[in-house]
Parts: structure tokens; sequence; C-alpha cells
């Protein structure tokens, strides 16, 4: 099945410059037709979401771009690409552990609260 480029950015929920924009980078390579209007096709309809994916872990897009270059040239780049993918994953991880104290932060300051008020409550009571 192929696709226009309008029907790419309802499917991906990208704009048509967005789309124009990584044609332009180097991240797309629609097929084209004889009146040169871009024709994209199921690869690229999975290649965009990656795009997606990759960006919504923080990758940039020059990172994207690297790993793009890299899958163009075949399977002998699988331990290059594995490495962009471990090291967005160890960015990950770290934003993880910032989150993790922020979360633990709170949780305490509740505690602390909690434990106040069940001090104040059972002076009323005795």
């Amino acid at each position: 099945m192929t696709y226009k480029i309008s029907e790419i950015a309802q499917l991906t929920g990208l704009s048509v410059p967005t789309l124009r924009y990584y044609e332009e980078f180097g991240l797309l390579s629609p097929a084209r037709k004889e009146n040169n209007f871009r024709e994209f096709d199921e690869a690229d309809l999975h290649w965009l979401e990656f795009i997606a994916r990759a960006k919504a872990t923080g990758m940039t897009l020059a990172k994207i771009k690297t790993y793009s270059d890299l899958r163009k040239q075949g399977e002998s780049t699988i331990i290059q690409r594995i490495a962009l993918l471990v090291e967005q994953e160890h960015v990950l991880q770290a934003q993880k552990e910032v989150l993790q104290g922020h979360i633990d932060f709170l949780q305490q300051k509740k505690k602390t609260y909690y434990e106040a008020l069940e001090k104040k409550n059972s002076s009323h009571f005795q």
C-alpha cells in the first residue's frame, strides 16, 4: 500500500512540513511518482514510527540521523546501532534515577505530614 504525504501526516500525527524537513535532513527517502509527488509505503510508515519512539526517548534528530545512516549501510552496522540504542538507554536510566529521587522526596515529605497529623489527632483523644 502507498500513501500520499497528507495521508502519512494524518497516520503519524506529524505535519507535512515536518515530513518534508525529515526528508531534507536525510531521515526519509520516499519514492517519487512521475509527477514528482512523494509516495510513501509501509516501510516508511514503520520507519516514522521508529523516529517518533526514538524522539520520545529524548534521542536527538542528529543521533537518529546517524542511526538512519548506519541502517542504510546494512547488517554490517548492527553493533554500531546497538551502541546508539544502549547510549540512549543509559540517558533514560539516569533520568529515571533523578525522577525516582524526586518521588522519594515527595513521599518522605508526605510521610512527615501524615505523622504530624497522626500525632495531632492522637493528642485530641487523650
